[in-house]
């Protein structure tokens, strides 16, 4: 059985963890699979932080791989280190066995989803990525496979009523770009702020470069954001914030119109924003897909819950 469940993460190369005697089965089928480099460290938090370089460099999620009780509980801080960054990050932890935790429940507050192995890559890495955990009980691991596993071809595919939410959504994202161009073509002082949401997102800092040329807009960044605009670039303000540039920070200030890509108005990136937004000074646009962050700073002009589409730019005037 372990050797099945392995099968569903053959594109991760890499595999990170520390062993113990419940997770011992999954251990031994890496050891048995030529798919897999496994990788050592000294401690359960440091795999979990691996995996985190990892997945940041590689683009794919980063996979632990630890025991039950204290093994699940030490990779608690890299698991919530992802979940705040977003970062494609799957924990495998064992249980049933002589120290358990209730790792489910502890994790339930720093993931995304904790529960089956399929579906774990998936909604690892789609939408904001972050990480999940998956639980193996031991009797799972240790035991014998008997029966066919499901294939490919006897998942249900998507209902006509899937499909045709989805292209509903495609038609409100084309009126809500319409809208953010028109926005944007009407202002005078309008700035960019993009956040880590621009690097983590497919294209991201090309949508943004090209943004940037085709409407001739000054960018500024967050922390997280810094690597998503060429710092070089004449319309880069470089980064914002209580440790930022005085002019970044000046030019959101003075800006009739505020285009936000993946960036949430944390309080050390925006001070004041609340305060700012209510004088009116001018509008402000948020392209964000955790639609917890939208609003919640604040009021929005024109918010999107959707990822900026590769044809963004073309929307604007030169």
């Amino acid at each position: 059985m372990s050797r099945h469940l392995l099968g569903q993460a053959t594109y991760i190369r890499f595999h990170i963890g520390y062993p113990g005697g419940a997770i011992l089965p999954v251990f031994d089928a890496i050891y048995n699979s030529k798919h897999f480099d496994f990788i050592l460290p000294k401690h359960e938090q440091g795999a979990g932080h691996m995996a985190e370089g990892y997945a940041r460099a590689s683009g794919k999620p980063g996979v632990v791989l630890v025991t039950s009780g204290p093994g699940a509980t030490n990779v608690i801080t890299p698991m919530q280190d992802a979940y705040s960054d977003g970062t494609p990050w799957l924990s495998s932890a064992d249980s049933d066995a002589f120290q358990e935790a209730d790792v489910i429940g502890i994790s339930r507050a720093c993931t995304k989803w904790n529960v089956m192995v399929k579906s774990a890559f998936e909604i690892a890495t789609s939408g904001r990525p972050g990480p999940v955990l998956v639980d193996l009980p031991k009797d799972v691991t240790a035991g014998v496979l008997r029966r066919a596993i499901p294939t490919e071809s006897s998942i249900p595919s998507l209902s006509a009523a899937s499909k045709a939410a989805l292209e509903l959504s495609r038609q409100q994202l084309t009126s809500s770009i319409q809208r953010v161009a028109d926005l944007v073509n009407q202002a005078k002082q309008p700035v960019i702020y993009a956040g880590q949401g621009m690097i983590l997102s497919e294209g991201g800092p090309e949508i943004l470069r090209e943004l940037a040329e085709k409407a001739y807009l000054p960018v500024t960044t967050t922390l997280q954001g810094l690597g998503a605009f060429d710092e070089l670039d004449p319309k880069s303000l470089h980064m914002l914030g209580m440790h930022g540039s005085a002019y970044a920070n000046m030019a959101m200030q003075e800006a009739d119109l505020i285009i936000a890509l993946g960036a949430r108005f944390d309080d050390r990136f925006a001070p004041g924003a609340r305060a700012a937004a209510a004088e009116g000074r001018g509008g402000i646009v948020h392209f964000e897909i955790m639609p917890k962050n939208i609003n919640k700073v604040v009021q929005a002009t024109e918010a999107v819950e959707e990822m900026l589409p590769p044809t963004f730019a073309s929307s604007f005037r030169s």
